[in-house]
């Protein structure tokens, strides 16, 4: 017998999972990429090396930010570039609030259906709990404000640019975050109180799978990070087996592709383990966030699921938690003086090299991998994308969670019901996901 869940709904992009069952058992799964292959690797091909962070920003319309980030750090790595210290800083405020926006959009109108009111969607939500929904899109309009004033815009920021960022912060925009974060930060504080206490009181994280896989998130001295970093790979018991930055990934990661998908299946090079990245990743790998209110949740958290976890539904929890370190860190940055500086550019002369820029998206680990030439042309691209590294921990996840109920004599609803769930927990980002995997011209 075949089931097909199409579409998987309530997140980014368009997938359906396939199982074929025989004796009321799961004899093969698959997670099926509908989406198109997108073909921005190659697309990008012989455009000038400037242009890159604006196409890159392009790939999605909730990851845009990290797009753009990453993409800025490869041409810059490739042509020896350093910006100012307050470009950085502003990178990193615009990267915050594109943090908040994500994880706010997903926990508030994507999970919480599945914790509160199942089978209702975000209208349920709206409906029985309006104070806790009103909440999420404050919260979620301050990471836009954020981004609009940064980033020039709210969605596609326009102020990227290699060498730092092309407008300066005005004084009165940042008493406007600075003053508006105060209040966004106490809602935060009880949208998550309020995840915290509904995991507890359902045991919901019973009702996800244990995955004791490896681990891959940017740490820097110990700390939590997203912009800047080393990346450390964590082994299932919790030992840090490397840490590497820039073109080194190749020695660490490597690529496989499959048949029946269009994404991209990466795996370890040192032993050919699969691995995970994401909030839980980050969240494994870090000791602590910095920042005090997200440190005390961390420790919530922890005396929860102990540390390393491997809990897929943990991935919500710890999702949480990145909200208040997020907005945290924004005010932060934004008490900093610095980031009202003129100085945000540095000249850029366009070259050839080879560069890799990483930063951790929302979602995971996101590498832009670039080759440009003595003209400045981008020749060749390669991007490893933060979902397309969990879809082969999450197909192993959906074999067991469908096993399991099954073996249990549960309904086909139920078994489609919990593997949603499962898939929710990552968040997944299809569009960014799905790339181009081979292409034949025929003349």
């Amino acid at each position: 017998m075949r089931v097909q869940i199409k579409p998987v709904t309530r997140i980014e992009g368009h997938m359906a999972i396939t199982i074929d069952v025989e004796e009321n058992r799961v004899k093969n799964l698959q997670i099926n990429i509908l989406e198109p292959p997108r073909l921005f690797e190659k697309f990008m091909e012989n455009k000038p090396a400037e242009e890159a962070v604006r196409l890159a920003e392009r790939i999605c319309g909730i990851c845009y930010v990290a797009h753009g980030l990453a993409s800025v750090k490869a041409v810059e790595d490739a042509w020896d570039v350093k910006p100012p210290e307050a470009a950085i800083k502003l990178r990193k405020l615009l990267h915050a609030g594109g943090y908040i926006h994500s994880h706010t959009l997903h926990l508030a109108l994507l999970a919480l259906p599945d914790m509160l009111c199942p089978g209702e969607g975000v209208i349920g939500i709206a409906e029985k709990y309006p104070q806790l929904f009103k909440k999420a899109i404050v919260i979620r309009k301050y990471g836009q404000e954020i981004t609009e004033i940064v980033g020039g815009r709210p969605i596609h920021p326009s102020t990227i640019v290699p060498g730092g960022m092309s407008k300066p912060l005005p004084r009165e925009d940042r008493e406007t975050l600075m003053k508006k974060g105060e209040v966004v930060l106490k809602n935060a504080m009880e949208l998550v109180d309020t995840i915290f206490d509904i995991y507890e009181k359902n045991k919901l994280l019973s009702t996800y799978p244990e995955d004791l896989t490896y681990y891959m998130g940017l740490v820097s001295h110990g700390l939590h990070e997203t912009y800047d970093g080393e990346l450390h790979i964590m082994s299932p018991k919790g030992d840090v087996i490397a840490s590497f930055k820039g073109l080194d990934y190749l020695k660490y990661i490597a690529e496989d592709s499959v048949r029946y998908s269009f994404v991209k299946h990466p795996y370890l090079r040192v032993n050919g383990e699969k691995y995970r990245v994401g909030t839980l990743a980050r969240t494994n790998v870090a000791e602590k966030f910095g920042t005090p209110i997200a440190d005390n949740y961390l420790a919530m958290l922890r005396k929860m699921v102990g540390k390393p976890f491997h809990n897929v539904g943990a991935y919500n929890l710890a999702r949480a938690v990145e909200i208040i370190a997020s907005i945290e860190k924004a005010l932060n940055i934004l008490e900093d003086e610095e980031i009202l500086s003129k100085n945000i550019r540095t000249h850029v002369k366009p070259k050839a090299g080879i560069g890799v820029g990483i930063v951790e998206a929302p979602r995971g680990v996101l590498i832009h991998h670039y080759e440009i030439d003595d003209k400045g042309l981008l020749r060749k691209v390669n991007l490893i994308v933060a979902t397309q590294q969990n879809i082969p921990p999450l197909e192993r996840e959906l074999i067991r969670v469908a096993s399991d109920l099954l073996s249990k004599g549960e309904k086909l609803t139920t078994i489609e019901q919990r593997l949603e769930m499962v898939v929710r927990a990552y968040d997944p980002c299809i569009s960014c996901a799905t790339h181009l995997v081979k292409l034949r011209i025929v003349s």
